[in-house]
């Protein structure tokens, strides 16, 4: 099922905005880019799909690593 573009834009802007996020304030909100770029994976370059759902996963990796050794 394709996107119209401004549904694109949409998912890429706010991947890209909870993918930063998770790195500096909030690491849960990389479930969300994870989804972003899920939702974006035919729709754009894999490479910015890979790009923001990588960061995303990583964030919330390290995350849980961290709660895990509290």
């Amino acid at each position: 099922m394709f996107m119209d573009s401004t549904t694109t834009r949409r998912y890429l802007g706010l991947g890209v905005l909870s993918a930063i996020a998770s790195l500096f304030v909030l690491p849960i909100s990389g479930l969300v880019s994870m989804y972003s770029a899920y939702r974006l994976h035919d729709e754009v370059s894999r490479l910015y799909s890979y790009l923001i759902g990588g960061v995303g996963a990583f964030s919330v990796a390290l995350w849980a690593v961290y709660l895990l050794t509290l």
